[in-house]
């Protein structure tokens, strides 16, 4: 079986650069992290390989040149291949030209499972994951809260919709869209394979490969338009200690009930 995890680093939130002349996010000195719902997808990923070693898994990015080490990073935390897809083309894509691209590499791919996340802490409109799907005609659900059984011919998942959860049978290969409501734990590369060379367990893809118009990709490929972006400024919220006592619960009740919470 082979998983194929779409993955995107964004920009942290607590350390990023914003051009207000552009009014864009400058991608190439923000710190970027590895998206929170896709964390999960590849946490997923690697916990079903350790118990089907047979299982083969590749990470998919699109993003700038510099999350190339990040992405050799999961290889040494046992994934098997890492492509990393960037092109000065690309920049500026919005949700459908990613999408676009995605699957142009994808359609030369053989897998069972596609997993991504719901969601990105940059964008939020859980448009990937369906989009990628409709271009490869395959099967696809987002919200997925937990999947509880693979093989090669369908998969069983829980997902949330309209307050619900529901249990489905998806016959594969398909797409999931998993959520950091999984809260599963990634970890870290191990002491000794730090500085072991990847490289030949990674590849780059530009658009020589894909062949994509211009037209299609980038900004001229997007027809997405933004009014205006709103940054959101953090507030430093004062914290309170209060005792494992009456007096204490009874506090932290009061608080909730002001709040709306009880």
């Amino acid at each position: 079986m082979k998983i194929i995890c779409l993955v995107k680093f964004v920009p942290d939130t607590d350390q990023y650069e914003y051009d207000y002349e552009t009014d864009k996010i400058n991608r190439e000195k923000s710190t970027l992290i590895l998206n929170p719902d896709d964390k999960n997808a590849l946490a997923w990923a690697l916990q079903y390989k350790k118990q089907h070693a047979s299982t083969i898994i590749e990470v998919v990015s699109m993003g700038p040149s510099k999350i190339a080490e990040e992405l050799k990073d999961f290889i040494r935390l046992g994934v098997d291949q890492a492509t990393l897809i960037s092109d000065g083309l690309f920049a500026g894509s919005d949700s459908l030209a990613t999408s676009l691209v995605l699957a142009k590499y994808l359609l030369s791919q053989d897998y069972t499972l596609i997993l991504a996340g719901t969601h990105t802490l940059d964008g939020g409109t859980g448009h990937i994951g369906p989009q990628v799907a409709e271009l490869l005609k395959l099967n696809q659900f987002s919200n997925i809260k937990s999947i509880e059984e693979v093989n090669e011919k369908y998969t069983i998942v829980a997902a949330a919709q309209d307050g619900e959860i529901l249990r489905l049978k998806i016959q594969n290969p398909c797409l999931l869209s998993l959520t950091s409501q999984m809260n599963l734990r990634l970890g870290f590369v191990r002491y000794e394979n730090i500085d072991r060379n990847v490289d030949t367990q990674f590849s780059l893809v530009t658009n020589e490969t894909l062949n994509l118009s211009k037209e299609d990709v980038g900004r001229k490929g997007s027809p997405t338009k933004v009014r205006k972006n709103v940054v959101a400024k953090r507030k430093k919220v004062m914290h309170k200690t209060v005792k494992v006592d009456d007096e204490g619960i009874d506090e932290v009740v009061q608080f909730l009930e002001e709040k709306g919470y009880l």
